[in-house]
């Protein structure tokens, strides 16, 4: 996604590279409403023995008819379609971006885990090579992005049906009571749609407070933060899966000190360097990124943290304690849309990364009660 960002803005600049991502996050949002956090209470309840690979199956497809519902009204009332052709194909993209979610999580219940990473992978590498054909033909728009998208996610949707047909006959489970796979699910689904949801509200403030250049400066910004947070995103279902076998609470918050640390570490180098290096050799078009990257990389260090701590309170079954921290970020969030009348682009950015800090401080607080708690145990 990077390369294919990058692409994009140096081939037809940031207005219709903010498209591409805007499309992009539009897509991803509306997936994860419509999931209602199955993936991953589905992988928990499988991966336990609490409900059989058959049963996961039909959860799937059960989610997949109800996302098309969901991209259809999303699309209309986010006048994100002008047609009804087109809005069959948003609709489809998260139809099919859900199916593909709930499928990848059932290829990691697998003794191995080659085809999970298969099956993460495949989306990324097909979106890349459908930038480079469209930038080749020079059809652009959001529609051409919308068809690209749900191409990628039902090629990648099939492929991962395939492997999980060939884990074999459905292993028997006592099945979980429905009450509990909801009570996980919505705890999982809140904190993919508040997340999700929030990078839409931040686009939406910076492209109505500072036009459609700005928005594909913080789009682009915002998609070389992920650089550094993406393998913690491709880690988290193995840690998931590692951590429900073993506890990772030592290890988790180790793990969340060191990234926090290196991030950091990172921001102030971009700082130090945005003055000889003010667009990231990406033009003048994305003059000023660099500081907007060093800012939003200050923020990726609390969101590095987070993510790692918030894999662990889903592997011990407390999936509420992430919600009670994404719900923080959206006070700090809207907090700061209504205080601050015309703000730049930098005040933007650190508001985002105050966002992201105030999250990681409710792991923070919950890790010092638990420490406290066992001291006055022992």
């Amino acid at each position: 996604m990077l390369i294919a960002t990058l692409l994009l803005g140096s081939a037809v600049g940031p207005e219709e590279q903010g498209n591409f991502s805007h499309t992009k996050a539009a897509i991803e949002f509306a997936a994860a409403f419509a999931m209602f956090g199955l993936p991953q209470a589905l992988f928990f309840y499988v991966k336990s023995g609490r409900l059989s690979l058959q049963a996961a199956l039909r959860w799937t497809w059960a989610s997949a008819l109800v996302a098309v519902l969901v991209g259809m009204i999303f699309g209309v009332v986010q006048q994100e379609v002008s047609s009804s052709v087109q809005a069959a194909v948003f609709a489809s993209a998260i139809a099919l971006c859900v199916a593909h979610g709930h499928l990848r999580a059932l290829l990691l219940v697998g003794k191995h885990t080659g085809w999970f990473n298969a099956a993460t992978a495949l989306p990324q590498v097909l979106l890349i090579g459908g930038v480079i054909v469209v930038l080749w033909f020079g059809i652009t728009g959001n529609s051409t992005w919308q068809l690209l998208f749900a191409m990628a996610y039902g090629a990648s949707s099939v492929f991962a049906l395939w492997q999980v047909k060939k884990m074999g006959k459905p292993v028997a489970g006592s099945p979980a009571d429905w009450r509990e796979l909801g009570r996980y699910g919505i705890a999982a689904w809140l904190l993919a749609s508040l997340s999700t949801a929030a990078i839409l509200l931040v686009q939406q403030w910076v492209e109505s407070a500072q036009g459609s250049v700005a928005l594909g400066r913080f789009t682009m910004a915002m998609t070389l933060v992920q650089v550094p947070l993406a393998p913690i995103g491709y880690a988290a279902p193995l840690l998931f899966r590692r951590w429900m076998e073993q506890s990772g609470g030592r290890s988790s918050q180790r793990w969340a000190a060191a990234l926090c640390a290196a991030l950091l570490f990172v921001a102030a180098a971009l700082w130090l360097a945005a003055p000889t290096w003010p667009h990231l050799g990406l033009g003048p078009a994305y003059a000023g990124t660099t500081q907007a990257f060093a800012v939003l990389m200050m923020g990726a260090a609390a969101e590095a943290a987070s993510r790692v701590l918030t894999v662990n309170v889903y592997a011990n079954g407390l999936p509420w304690l992430a919600v009670k921290a994404e719900i923080v970020r959206w006070l700090v969030l809207c907090g700061a849309w209504l205080l601050l009348p015309s703000p730049g682009l930098l005040s933007m950015c650190a508001v985002w990364a105050a966002g992201a800090w105030a999250a990681a401080a409710v792991f923070v607080l919950h890790s010092y009660r638990l420490a406290s708690s066992d001291e006055s145990t022992a």
